[in-house]
Parts: structure tokens; sequence; C-alpha cells
């Protein structure tokens, strides 16, 4: 993938001219202050980011193409603009700022500026680079819908309701014109904005068909171009110039495409039918196309001949703004489905998408549609009760709105170690009381469920509402729980006996947000009325009312003094009052747009808040100043907590990031994304990473406009340093390398690969060009179709030095059908750089396969101690399994057995270079080991029977996965499978947890070292299990019953998949582990290479 990479930052302004507009502009203070902030933002590095794979959280409205087609920006109703990489539909970077729809985008003509219009009256300027703001327009307009940038770059305009135009300098910010204009409102179109390609002319679109036309030059009124009679309200325009400036297009709802002439201002022509529901027009390069769109319809009118072509967009939803690629081949297309389409121009067929992780979470049942005119409201209000709950021992968070179970993670390893499961709809909202022993959480069925934090068992199951609960508060005590629903009624409920203590029934404007009164008397409830209320739940009577927000209110919270409550609202500011009388003791103003959290701080002597604007405020309660922010959220906050000793702050947004600060540092020192309930990724800001693969598919870093896989910085992936850093809050290891200075000092090198095949479809030739991009080269690593390849490039052929480069020519066999050829070069300093992939077909070679299984299992070890039960059985039930259920897909399946005394290490090493010989390419190799296994200086090794000692492994004849691993790397066949149900006894859970964090890494090691899959048990922290009911290991026999049929998944084939078996694995194993140990405990799973099958019925 290539991504846009600017030569430069774009330089905003002279410091003279800056001085000058000082001088000259002292009442465009705000101007001035915008690009004060952006000037010095140069002086700072660019910082590496995470990005999520997430998409937009509601409708597309508007798309535009950069200028030289690298990068497709996208506006939502969501609020934010999303930069993308055009090719391959990766996400970059996330614009947000505005506080309403975006409706507009326009780029610079360099392609270093990004101009957007929003529905909350105001237009914006950005830079693409950093995302940062460099200009927002004054509020003067209710409703922005368009912006267009002058083609000279030194001006933009921008328009909507109710009645102007206005045009911008740039990068002054002084305003040069602004023009009366007649806004469509009524259907929403408002006003479109098109410059002639010389900048001479500005056409706006307006309602009633009509469009004028502008001189630039002196901003006089040219030409209206409108219906000779009537008038059609609702009928709003869109325009277009052709590529000589010497005419203009326009089409209107209802109305043909007509041509103008701007020498004479006469009709030319006029095309086609009139068009309904029209959702943008543009033109092509050559000015002999110009292409339309509707709702859902596209139309390719040809100037030349005056022929239409129209065809049908297939979508699942609405269409609402159209633009080309740069070589004209693909259509991109806003719609409401939260999702922008790449379009074949030519048939309409779907090439890509770009969305992300939002389109594919389990929502749990709640499908509201924020584009449904009956659901908006409901649907914006679910969407921002994002809660998250850290335990009392701040060693744990819980999390809902991911399926249907509330989710316990442990912060040190980012993993889930509990499911609170039961909810039939997701969980919005959670408690605990005061100790901590009772955990309430409330779902989008209406059902409260109450735990027991210490056992997981359900306390009780109450459903007191018919529709989504908002919020939940437990009384202190633990003995009452209250709930807030959008069926208007708040419910007390005992908790122990699940009675109603109290019902109250609000007719109207719902219960948002809810909380007992420290000593458990009263109720504080905020409405969707914008009203605060003191209820009396006996009596069921408002006993006060507090006078001062004038939005809803979104958090309720108490400090040390149970008088004093504090208040968020959606109205900008967080408020403290006196609950014994309801005057407002204290203000805090100055967050842009809705708060949604605010907590005290330990001591009562601060308040925190956060919400729309991503920033974390910390006030000082007895001035009302901001003391401190904490940046570094891309998406709205909505949820605060501190630790107990009050020194770590967590954060939590609505895109999933979690991140956790040192308030004495000021510093953010962890961070944790979760994607759904089991993909996740934990990261330190110094580039340190733990996640899930999947996760690490969905997750990647940006710097500038550049875009990294997690996987290029595999280095970096320390589970075990992951737990270190976040239990020292933030401290490193001396002598670990800042990710970012790496980057900066050993930058990956390039690398490209070309393969040329040879007449008998047999062999080919891989050409490989790699250049030192100034971090020198350490390693090239080949794989074909995911399988590493026993290739030795020599890096020292590369002259070191940026710019030198090297081809190299390996001869490769080739099997049928698709071959692919991957090539990774590695910088001195450990960065790879992103894969180049090459494929080429063969219809020649041969394609009977046989399958070889290397089956060990070791109950018997010369230590007495280290006797095991099932693991010899386990080994032979495996390679009974696939010998079977494979004899339909295999040529032949041999199977290499080695149990008990005979698995020595001298009999492995003798087994696997005897395998060299006799495996061929197209074979299928499993290797499958049941026995102990050890991590040892955060190595694993597998224990073969005569060790004595697992943790002094390399004394006692133990082998390391760098050996094995070695040894499948020679093994020809690529596609190979290594299965591992290895114990660990002995330890405390601390080094348990430790050695686990070292195996996860190991095991990722081997499957990337050798190109394989790799499926294991946990063998260290969650101590592989035997288990007398089920006659196997656990992970084995989950194993079994998948190669049985079981993990057949849809459609039902007959095959079990490489990834079918995962999926299977993911799922069983943590279930079973769940119903024999009470805990969730996950398989070690990683993918190198292809999915195919293992065995058929």
């Amino acid at each position: 993938m290539q991504v846009y990479i600017p030569d430069k930052p774009y330089e905003i302004f002279s410091l003279t001219y800056c001085f000058e507009t000082i001088y000259n502009m002292k009442q465009r203070t705000f101007v001035l202050l915008f690009f004060i902030l952006t000037l010095s933002s140069y002086a700072q590095t660019l910082k590496l980011e995470t990005v999520i794979q997430k998409g937009h959280s509601a409708s597309v409205k508007a798309v535009a193409v950069s200028p030289d087609g690298k990068i497709l920006a996208t506006g939502s109703r969501d609020k934010s603009v999303k930069l993308w990489d055009q090719q391959s539909g990766m996400e970059i970077r996330s614009l947000i700022g505005h506080d309403h729809t975006v409706n507009g985008l326009a780029f610079s003509p360099d392609g270093k500026l990004l101009a957007t219009s929003s529905a909350d009256g105001t237009a914006r300027v950005w830079d693409i680079l950093t995302g940062k703001e460099i200009f927002t327009s004054p509020k003067n307009s209710k409703y922005i819908t368009d912006v267009a940038f002058n083609p000279d770059g030194k001006s933009f305009a921008y328009a909507g309701y109710p009645d102007s135009a206005s045009i911008y300098a740039i990068p002054s910010g002084k305003l040069i014109k602004r023009l009366e204009v007649n806004a469509d409102q009524g259907s929403g179109y408002g006003i479109s904005l098109k410059y002639s390609n010389d900048g001479k002319w500005l056409a706006i679109g307006e309602d009633n068909k009509t469009a004028n036309v502008y001189r630039t030059s002196d901003w006089h009124l040219a030409y209206t171009f409108k219906p000779a009679e009537g008038w059609c309200g609702g009928c709003g325009t869109y325009v277009e110039f052709s590529r000589d400036n010497k005419s203009l297009f326009k089409i209107a709802h209802n109305d043909k495409l007509s041509q103008y002439d701007l020498q004479t201002g006469s009709l030319i022509k006029t095309f086609g039918e009139p068009v309904d529901y029209l959702r943008g027009i543009t033109l092509t390069k050559d000015g002999q196309h110009v292409i339309a769109a509707s709702d859902s319809m596209l139309y390719n009118y040809t100037i030349t001949s005056k022929t239409v072509v129209a065809y049908k967009l297939y979508l699942s939803e609405t269409v609402n703004d159209i633009a080309l690629s740069l070589d004209e081949k693909e259509i991109l297309v806003a719609s409401d489905n939260m999702t922008a389409w790449a379009l074949e121009a030519a048939s309409g067929k779907v090439i890509r998408t770009y969305q992300g992780a939002l389109q594919e979470q389990d929502k749990g049942g709640l499908n509201y549609n924020a584009d449904n005119y009956w659901e908006y409201n409901i649907a914006r209000y679910l969407r921002l009760k994002n809660e998250l709950l850290l335990t009392k021992d701040d060693n744990n968070f819980i999390t809902g709105k991911t399926g249907v179970n509330a989710i316990q993670w442990n912060i040190s390893t980012g993993a889930p170690n509990k499911l609170y499961e039961g909810h039939t709809k997701a969980v919005i909202s959670m408690d605990q009381s005061a100790d901590g022993s009772i955990l309430a959480t409330a779902d989008g069925a209406g059902e409260v469920f109450l735990w027991n934090t210490k056992t997981g068992a359900l306390i009780n199951r109450i459903k007191p509402h018919t529709e989504p609960i908002f919020d939940v508060s437990l009384s202190r005590d633990g003995k009452y729980v209250a709930t807030g629903s959008w069926d208007a009624s708040i419910e007390v409920y005992d908790v122990q006996t699940g009675e109603v203590s109290s019902d109250m029934y609000l007719k109207e404007n719902s219960c948002y947000s809810i909380s007992f009164t420290p000593n458990g008397l009263y109720l504080l409830c905020g409405r969707l009325d914008k009203s605060l209320e003191l209820r009396e739940p006996d009596s069921k009577k408002v006993v006060l009312s507090f006078i001062g927000h004038t939005d809803v209110v979104s958090s309720i919270a108490f400090g040390a003094d149970p008088n004093k409550a504090l208040t968020a609202s959606w109205d900008g500011t967080a408020r403290i009052w006196d609950v014994t009388t309801g005057m407002m003791l204290q203000k805090f103003k100055g967050a842009r747009g809705m708060l949604h959290s605010a907590i005290y701080s330990t001591d009562s002597k601060k308040i925190i808040t956060g919400g729309d604007d991503r920033i974390i405020r910390i006030w000082d309660i007895q001035s009302g100043q901001v003391l401190k922010t904490l940046n570094g959220h891309q998406s709205e906050i909505t949820s605060l907590s501190l630790s107990k000793d009050g020194k770590m702050l967590v954060s939590y947004s609505t895109d999933g990031v979690v991140k956790f600060w040192n308030l004495e540092s000021g510093l953010e020192f962890y961070e944790h994304v979760h994607i759904s309930s089991r993909e996740w990724m934990a990261r330190t800001p110094q580039g340190y990473f733990s996640a899930t693969e999947q996760a690490r598919a969905d997750i990647h870093f940006v710097k500038g406009m550049d875009v990294y896989a997690p996987d290029q910085f595999f280095e970096y992936y320390r589970p075990d340093l992951i737990q270190q850093i976040f239990l020292n809050r933030g401290s490193s290891p001396t002598g670990m390398q800042n990710v970012e200075n790496s980057l900066q000092l050993s930058p990956p090198p390039l690398i490209k690969l070309a393969c040329i095949p040879n007449a008998d479809g047999l062999q080919a030739t891989l050409n490989i060009k790699v250049m030192d991009e100034g971090g020198g080269l350490s390693e090239i690593r080949l794989a074909h179709n995911g399988k590493n390849m026993a290739v030795a490039l020599d890096p020292k052929k590369v002259v070191e030095g940026k710019g030198n480069s090297y081809i190299y020519s390996v001869p490769v066999s080739l099997v049928r059908g698709t071959n692919q050829f991957s090539g990774i070069a590695v910088s001195k300093g450990k960065i790879e750089s992103a894969a180049s992939l090459v494929s080429v077909v063969s219809d020649k070679a041969p394609s009977a396969a046989v399958c070889h299984v290397f089956a060990i299992g070791i109950d018997t070890y010369k230590n007495p101690a280290y006797t095991l039960n099932y693991a010899r059985e386990d080994a032979e039930a495996f390679a009974e399994s696939v010998k079977r259920n494979g004899a339909n897909l295999y040529q032949k399946v041999i199977v290499h057995g080695l149990y008990d005394a005979a698995a020595t290490r001298q009999n492995v090493l003798d087994t696997l270079k005897s395998l060299e010989a006799h495996i061929a390419l197209n074979d299928v190799f499993i290797f499958y080991y049941a026995g102990h296994g050890s991590m040892v200086d955060q190595n694993f090794y597998f224990i073969p029977t005569e060790c004595t000692s697992m943790y002094q492994a390399t004394a006692n004849n133990a082998l390391s996965a760098e050996t094995i691993q070695a040894g499948f790397k020679n093994i020809k066949a690529l596609k190979q499978i290594i299965i591992m149900d290895a114990c660990q006894s002995g330890g405390s859970v601390e080094v348990l947890a430790m050695r686990g964090a070292n195996e996860e890494k190991a095991f990722a090691q081997l499957s990337r070292g050798a190109g394989i899959h790799v499926m294991a048990s946990a063998g260290s922290e969650q101590n592989a299990k035997e288990i007398l009911e089920l006659k196997h290991g656990l992970f084995t026999y989950v194993l079994l019953e998948a190669l049985n049929g079981k993990a057949d998944g849809a459609p039902k084939d007959g095959k079990i998949t490489i990834y079918e078996l995962k999926s299977y694995l993911d799922d069983q194993v943590p279930e079973l582990n769940s119903k024999y140990s009470g805990k969730i405990q996950f398989p070690y799973t990683f993918s190198r290479g292809s999915d195919f099958p293992i065995v058929l019925e």
C-alpha cells in the first residue's frame, strides 16, 4: 500500500505577514489565535498515533478526493471527517471539531488543506498532515451545506441557511465578500458552490432550480439561470463548470441537466429527462461527461451526443454524494449506512468499502437507526451512554455495549477475564456498591442483573422496564437499585428480594441520569426535558428542582461532602449543587460542546470533566478555573474514573479507547482499545503493545500521512513489558528504545517484488528490489502463500546509505493455483517494511497432497513429578482423528508418532530432519504436541521425556521454539499447522502471569518465524487443564470435537478449515474453562499463511 506523504508541512504564512495581520486585523483575534496555535504546532515532531479502523458511526454525507487521488475524505452525521487511503480503504485520520453533521468537503489545490462545512453553522479549514484546525469561520449561519476552494488556493467560499455565502482569504482569515443567496431550506439541499477552473467565476446553486454566477474579480452578479416561469420550492440546484470555463452545467431536483453559455448567458442545450432526489454532480477530466447521482441512480451524460446512460445503484442505503477517482475508473459514493463505497464507473459494481469495526460490531440488539426520523432521538441518547466501571481494586475495568454481555478486562494484561452473561440485549449502564461487592448491569431490554463480584454469581434478575434503561444506581450499602428508562419511569428495587420498593411514572421526558444520595434516602434525576430533580422514593414526590442547566444532565456524582452533588450537562457546563437547598454553589464553563462525565478528585478539591471536545479538564473547585488539560482522545469522552489513591485517571471514549493517565505527571501512560468482546490491543506511549491477532489487523499506527501495521513493530510486541509499564504507571525499564525514536533513526527499507514464471509453469524467478531508506538493512524475509521460505539473502548486498538498492533473484517452485509471494525488509533498528506482494497462477503443478502428522504425546517423564494423565492419549486421538476425517481429502495421511519414552530430544530432531526429505511443496504438515512446556528467559521450550527440570531447560535437553521453528522452515510444505496442548506447573499467580505474557509473544514469534498457523492451549498463565470428566486435556477435547464436525461453519460443506477450527477453539475453550474453573481463558491462535481445509467428512 502506498500512502500520500506530503513533502513538508503546510506553510501557514511568514512571520512578517503574521505581524501585519496582527496590526491590521485587531478585531479578528479569533483568527489570529488559530494561526498562532497552528504555527507553533509545526515546531513539534509529528506523533505516532493509534488508529482504529472504526469507520463512521452515522450516515456519510459527503465525499471528496485529493488532487493527487491518494486520499479520500468523508464527512458524516457523526460530526467527524475521516481521511482514508483511497486504494486500500485504510482509515488514516479523523478530523474532530464540528458540533453537528459535516455536509461539504473540498481539498485545496495542493491537497494539503481540507475545507469542511457543517450543520453547526461553521466552516473550517484543516491541515490534513496533522489533523489540526487552522481556521474556523464565525458562526453567522444557521446551517452550512457546501464549501469550495478557489483554484488559486488563496481563498475559499462557504454557504448555507438562511441567506448568505461568504468568501474568506486563506491564510489571513480576512472576509473578502458576503453574497446574498436563496437557500433551499425545505428539502435540505441548501446551497451548492463551484469555482471555474481559472477562478474567474463562482457559481452558486440555489433554491427554485436557480444558479447565480459571479465574476470573482469584482463580485458582480453576471448571470442568473432559472426557469422562465413557475416556482419550485425545495428544488435545490447543483452546478459544474465546463473544463474550458466557457459554459455552466446546472441540474436540480425534478429538473433536466442544462448547459449555459457564459459569454452570452443563453441556454445551449438540455439533456434527458428530469431527475428526482438529486444528490450530486461531477464532470470528467476530458469534459465530455457529466456524472449525476440521485438517491439510488447514476446518470452518465455525454455532452457531445446528448445521450444519457442511467443505471441503478444496488446499495443498501440512500446515496448522499459522489466524487470521481483520479483515474475516473471509480465513482466514490457517500451513503446512509455509515459507509462510503468505491464503484466501478463502467458498471456500478462495488470494488471496495470505506468502513470499519463499527459496521461489523455486535450491537447487542440496539439496532436503532440514527437516520430514521422515528428512531433518531433514542439512537442519539444511547450512543452517548458509553460507560466504563473501574473495579474497586483498580486492577480491572468493566464495559458494556459489545454484544449482550458485560465484559471485565484485566488492565495489566489487556485481556478479558470475566463475562457477566445472561442479558438479551446490550448492557448500557452499570454501577457498583461502595465496597465493590455488588455489581448492577442494566440493558437495552429493560432488565437489571445484580451480581456478586467475588464469585461472579447472579444475585437477582429484575425486569423493571419495557424499554432500554439509560442509567442505574446502587445505594451505597448495596440494598437498593434504582433505574431510569426510555419508558419514562423510575423504579427502585430491593437487591436481595427483587421486590419493588418504589415506582415513579414520569409520563414523558425520561430520566437520563440517576443517582442515590449518599444516605440512600433520595434520588437525584436528570431528565430529557433538561430538568434536574431531587425525588423522595416513598412519596414519589419531587423535593427540590435545581435551576441552571439548559440541556440534558448527562452525569451525577457525589464526593466527600454528601450534601454536594456534581453534574455534567450537554449545555457544556459542570455544576456543583447543595442538595439540601437546591442552590448552585459553583459553575464550570469553558468546554466546547456537550459534557458527558464529571467526577470529584479523591480529596474533593478538584473536579474532572470530559465530553464532545475530547479534552479532559481538571478544575479547581474554589476558583472555578482550569488547572490542567489532558489531550489524546479522538472521539467523545463519555466516562471518567479515578483510582483509590487519586493518582490514576481512566477515561473512556465512544470509539472504544480507554486511556490511563498519571495525574502526578499529567501524562498518558497506557491505552487499551477493544473492538469486540475478544479483540483488543493494549499500547504504551513508548510504542510497546500487546494485542489479539484480529486486533492487529483492525488497528494501525499513523505518523503524518504514513501508515504502519502493528506487525511492522513486532519487536515492540511485548505483552510482558506492557504489564510492567502499567504496574509502574508509565516508567519502562532502562535501555528500552522508544518506537518513535527507532522509526526516526532507523526507518524501514522499501521492498518490491516481481515474479516471472518459466514456460513449464512449475518454476518461476522471483526478483526482489530492496532500497535503504536511511535505516540500513538487517534482514529480508520471503514467504510463499504465507509460509516462510528457507532462503538466505545477504543484506550487505545493499550498500548502506539512503537511496542505495540491490535486486536479488531467487528461483522458486510453484503449486497449482495461486502462488502469492511476499517480501519484508527489516531495518537495523528492527522496524519492518510493509509487505510487498506478487501473485502467479499455475495450472500445471501436481495437485495430489499427502498429509503428514507428527504427533508427540508424553505422560511419562524421567522426573515423576511431571507425570501427566492424558497427553499420550490426546496425541494418539488427534492423529487418529485427522487420519479418519482426512481420508477423503488427501491422497493419504501418514502419522509419525513419538510417545512417552520415545519422545526424546534427539528423536524429535531426527524425525524433523527426515521429514525435510519426504514432504513436498503441495503437502500438508501438522505438528501436534501434548506434554510440558516451559518459559525460560523469554524463550519457550518443549520438554522431552528425559528432562528433569523445566526451569533449567537449556541444561536439560529441552527443545527451544527457535530450534523447532528452524525445522519447520526447512520443511517444504506450504500448508503447516502446529498445535500444542502444553502444561506448565508451579509458580505464584504473579510469576505465572508474567510467563503467560512471554509465552504469548513466543507463540506469535513461532508463527511469524516459520510462516505457519499456531494453535495452543494457555500453558503457563492459565495452566492447561486435564479434566477427568472429559478424559482429555480441555484444549484437545475441544479440538477433537471440532475435527469431528462441530467446527463446520456456515455454509456447512463437510470441510473443517483452519479458520473454522480457530473460530471454534476461540468460542468453546473459554466457555469450557469458565465452566470448569470459573474463569474465561482463551487459547493462543496465530496465523501466517492462507486458509485451507484440514479434514473432510
